[in-house]
């Protein structure tokens, strides 16, 4: 008879006060969702909460690292000292390691993508790595929500960078910063010079682009405008529409290496 393999957790019923969020391989708390749990909590609906047990800057605790929303709500009510269900999960050990199962147990629509692609980094993925690279050569940050020097547009970064590795994100990211600075970029904008730079690379003149861009009367949020008009027209997408726009600007004035529409 084969020997069972060995369980790679352990449950166990702790008071509500033994646990704290990971530090690291979490969302974001959301008030709303806690208000909403508050007023209509379920001591019989708590469920199972997961959570490692590893030393966190020299701190013992149960890390949760799926349900602190529910967690957060109990403590809100003062029951604190209330018996939850724990899984331990074992064997984790890295703030990599946790976040990769914060990944595993969070494969659904409801987390949003800032806090995927925040656990991916973490966890030391490729592409997330890579991404998180070009953002900050150009002294910007992937974060939640816009400011200056910010980048909101989960998705945009990562479709940009499947178009070929990253060399046209790189390219963009450089054309947008050096064009009008480190400012918020719309997700689209992105996209769409990205596809500029994948579908002629090696063939713009960058800093002609860099220098056009600069001076298109409006700047960025301008040619966004524009987009729209003719996204109209040309029944396509908003950041097929940047694209085209792009070479249009670029191509203004030049005899020589102008760019074919896509």
């Amino acid at each position: 008879m084969k020997t069972p393999p060995s369980p790679k957790y352990k449950m166990l019923r702790v008071g509500a006060d033994k646990l704290q969020p990971h530090p690291e391989a979490q969302r974001e708390l959301s008030p709303a969702r806690i208000k909403k749990l508050t007023a209509n909590f379920n001591l019989d609906a708590v469920g199972t909460i997961h959570v490692v047990d590893y030393p966190i800057d020299g701190k013992e605790a149960y890390w949760i690292i799926d349900g602190q929303h529910r967690w957060r709500s109990l403590m809100d009510l003062g029951l604190g000292e209330w018996e939850v269900d724990v899984k331990v999960h074992l064997g984790v050990k890295t703030d990599a390691e946790a976040s990769a199962l914060f990944l595993q147990l969070n494969d659904r629509l409801s987390v949003k993508p800032f806090d995927k692609f925040k656990n991916r980094l973490q966890a030391r993925e490729d592409a997330a790595v890579a991404i998180n690279d070009i953002v900050t050569k150009y002294g910007m940050r992937v974060a939640s929500s816009t400011a200056d020097g910010c980048i909101v547009g989960i998705a945009a970064l990562e479709k940009t960078y499947r178009l070929d590795d990253g060399k046209a994100l790189d390219k963009t990211l450089a054309t947008s910063t050096g064009a009008w600075g480190r400012r918020t970029f719309d997700a689209k904008l992105i996209e769409g010079i990205g596809l500029v730079y994948a579908r002629f690379d090696g063939t713009i003149e960058q800093p002609a682009m860099v220098k056009k861009l600069a001076k298109y009367k409006g700047g960025a949020p301008a040619l966004i405008g524009d987009a729209r008009g003719l996204m109209e027209y040309l029944k396509g997408s908003l950041a097929r529409s940047i694209a085209e726009c792009v070479i249009g600007i670029y191509n203004s004035g030049r005899r020589v290496g102008r760019l074919e529409p896509l």
